[in-house]
């Protein structure tokens, strides 16, 4: 998040006296044995949002997510389907590889290459069109971040998208205001706290529809 390095110190400082039990996980993932979200199966989120996302999520629901990676397996492991759409080919092989040693069969990865640092046409490109002409439960807003816009467009899809008592996941929301003042949710929650694999606090918003 924004702010000088005093700043964001004090911030997990802060967030870690408020929250104690976030201090063995924080230890764990970031400072021990130094694995990344895909190592760990779990999404690169706050942990406030990983653990609403354990308690919502269930068995007979269907996931989309626009970026690939520990969250696909977090996912996979809890719901009946999971489509990821991946634009970088050399993540999407790395992830696929380990979908394929895991042996999770509920989980399909689509790479959908986008040149986002020339960001033109992208509103009738394959990545953001990838999503399947269904409804989902849940459906993730993460991927690149090279183009501010990415996220805010593919949000506007997954709007689209979104079965009624379901909810879209934004993650590093705290890059995004213009996601937070203009959507059509019923309610929207902010989950900030310290993450895995990250050296600061972090936001992981949820809008309910």
């Amino acid at each position: 998040m924004h702010g000088t390095v005093p700043q964001k110190i004090g911030r997990v400082v802060t967030n870690l006296l408020l929250h104690p039990q976030y201090i063995s996980r924080c230890l764990v993932h970031n400072v021990v044995n130094g694995r990344t979200p895909l190592d760990l199966e779990i999404p690169w989120f706050s942990y406030s949002a990983i653990d609403f996302l354990d308690g919502f999520l269930k068995p007979e629901m269907k996931v989309c997510e626009y970026g690939s990676g520990g969250s696909t397996l977090f996912f996979a492991r809890r719901v009946k389907s999971v489509v990821s759409i991946e634009d970088n080919e050399k993540w999407y092989e790395l992830v696929t590889q380990r979908v394929k040693e895991k042996n999770v069969p509920n989980v399909e990865i689509k790479l959908k290459p986008f040149d986002f640092k020339n960001p033109a046409g992208f509103e009738a490109s394959d990545y953001l069109h990838a999503m399947p002409e269904e409804k989902f439960d849940v459906i993730v807003v993460d991927g690149s971040e090279e183009w501010q816009q990415v996220r805010q467009i593919c949000f506007r899809k997954a709007e689209e998208r979104v079965k009624e008592g379901g909810i879209v996941v934004v993650d590093d929301s705290w890059r995004y205001p213009g996601i937070r003042q203009n959507n059509r949710a019923k309610d929207h929650r902010i989950f900030q706290s310290v993450g895995p694999c990250r050296p600061g606090v972090t936001s992981t918003d949820v809008f309910f529809y």
